[in-house]
């Protein structure tokens, strides 16, 4: 993505960043077709809460070992300006390799503590120790990941990503149905690990190197090492916290819990594939502020564009959904999902500001706003969940959520972004969608095939708001999609 003088070249840039958006959406949308109504509509209504809250249990043990795999090299690979070398490469590699022997290791022999400590039984001890074999398996994916993100040639990634889906939740229904309780977790996990690794190395062949540059290494960890406190930081607040807390309420709150998150944080999707794609993009621009500037506004828009009225309307015919599609038993998650919702929302422009701040190479800043939300999350949530049982974590993630209006603040200091023009109408244009269809659900649905009615008839009522409230910005980014595709 550079001339021959060094030069960065922009339009490729974007039309390369708009593609790449545009081919994750494409996987995004199949993957919450198979993924999610496998687990949380389909599963959810044969499956005992319970089991289901065993099975995260499972991966919050994981997660929390896992992040020990990884001190930032793959992120400082990306985002480093100059070409790469192979030398860079290959000491990522080895580092991440060897780590992540020493973390399967691990965790194979401290699974039978966690299976006691948690009440997971014999089958839960075995799931986690298949979730560290399927992980070692799947960091061999890591290099030709980063190697792909840095081009922002997403394609392969969206194939992998896309064969794993399938295999594991087909494997995963046909399992379940059968009776296998646990076990289809197991086995389920394990084919995807090792289908999709064999798949990236077809679709992105890299040969595979073992060395150590003490010269590379010592450049990336500059940038690894903040960026992965932060990460750190962000494993102390999310996950350690999540163990903390399955002690506590156990596998069914556990259960109701990461429902009521699964659903009201799934409108963030869209938001993981944009900073999949901006982040190598920022990096590539992160010296001309005024194109930075431009590019950031308008990912604004376009984020709370998908996301808000995804948000809203969830939160509008929420309670039909559970009715209607997945099962009343889930009825007791949605005080829970409406805390998590109002998370979602500031979390539209606090992680875009953040991995622009990341990208720009403003880790340190980002680390100080990560130091508070760990400090807040670790005084807060066995507070509040010790006298509001699981409503307790729910309401700690909203409370802590007003604090994102110090990532504004950070990233005016960089860029002076203009946040309120750039989200006005997609906020608008949802609250009031999202009323409406909230007042028809409440009179109008009775089954399902009436709640799909009013799911169509909200979609449409966003639409025309858009195109009264913001047809120019409409019609712009249709255009550059348009263009990019040509």
């Amino acid at each position: 993505m550079e001339n021959q003088e060094g030069k960065v070249n922009v339009k490729q840039i974007v039309r390369r960043s708009v593609y790449g958006a545009l081919v994750l959406v494409t996987r995004q949308v199949l993957l919450q077709i198979i993924g999610f109504a496998t687990i949380n509509v389909l599963l959810a209504r044969v499956l005992p809460v319970s089991l289901l809250g065993t099975f995260n249990i499972a991966n919050y043990v994981l997660s929390f070992f896992t992040f020990f795999s990884d001190i930032g090299l793959g992120a400082a690979l990306i985002q480093k300006k100059d070409a790469l070398l192979r030398e860079d490469v290959t000491t990522t590699f080895t580092i991440q390799e060897i780590l992540a022997t020493i973390i399967t290791i691990s965790v194979w022999f401290a699974a039978p503590y966690f299976s006691a400590n948690y009440k997971l039984g014999v089958m839960g001890m075995w799931l986690i120790r298949t979730l560290a074999i399927a992980f070692i398996l799947s960091s061999l994916k890591s290099i030709p990941a980063v190697l792909l993100e840095r081009e922002l040639k997403f394609q392969p990634l969206v194939i992998v990503d896309t064969l794993e889906s399938v295999i594991f939740n087909v494997a995963l229904v046909v399992l379940v149905f059968s009776h296998f309780g646990l076990l289809a977790f197991i086995i389920a996990s394990l084919l995807r690990s090792v289908i999709g690794t064999i798949a990236i190395y077809i679709l992105a062949p890299w040969q595979v190197g073992f060395g150590f540059s003490k010269k590379s290494y010592s450049k990336m960890l500059s940038f690894g090492i903040p960026f992965q406190v932060n990460s750190l930081l962000a494993l102390l607040k999310d996950n350690l916290v999540d163990l903390i807390i399955a002690g506590m309420v156990g596998s069914t709150g556990v259960g109701f819990i990461t429902w009521a998150q699964s659903w009201a944080l799934k409108p963030l999707d869209f938001l993981n594939i944009l900073i999949t794609v901006t982040f190598p993009a920022y990096a590539r621009m992160q010296d001309d502020k005024v194109l930075l500037k431009k590019a950031l506004e308008r990912s604004i828009f376009i984020t709370t564009a998908l996301i808000y009225p995804a948000l809203f309307g969830l939160a509008a015919i929420i309670p039909k959904i559970v009715l209607y599609i997945v099962s009343s038993k889930w009825q007791p998650a949605l005080p829970l999902f409406y805390l998590f919702c109002l998370s979602s929302l500031w979390a539209t422009l606090s992680t875009t500001f953040t991995n622009t701040l990341n990208a720009v190479g403003k880790v340190k800043t980002t680390l100080k706003l990560m130091v508070m939300w760990t400090a807040l999350t670790w005084i807060l949530t066995p507070i509040l969940t010790l006298k509001f049982g699981m409503i307790g974590v729910a309401l700690t993630s909203a409370i802590i959520s007003f604090t994102s209006v110090a990532t504004i603040i950070a990233i005016k200091r960089v860029i002076n972004v203009e946040v309120f023009k750039s989200i006005w109408e997609p906020f608008t244009a949802s609250f009031l969608m999202a009323g409406t269809v909230y007042l028809i659900s409440s009179y109008f649905v009775t089954n399902l095939f009436t709640l799909i009615v009013v799911i169509i008839l909200g979609v449409l009522i966003y639409l025309g708001l858009m195109i009264v409230l913001a047809k120019n910005k409409v019609l712009e980014e249709v255009k550059t999609f348009r263009n990019a595709l040509v």
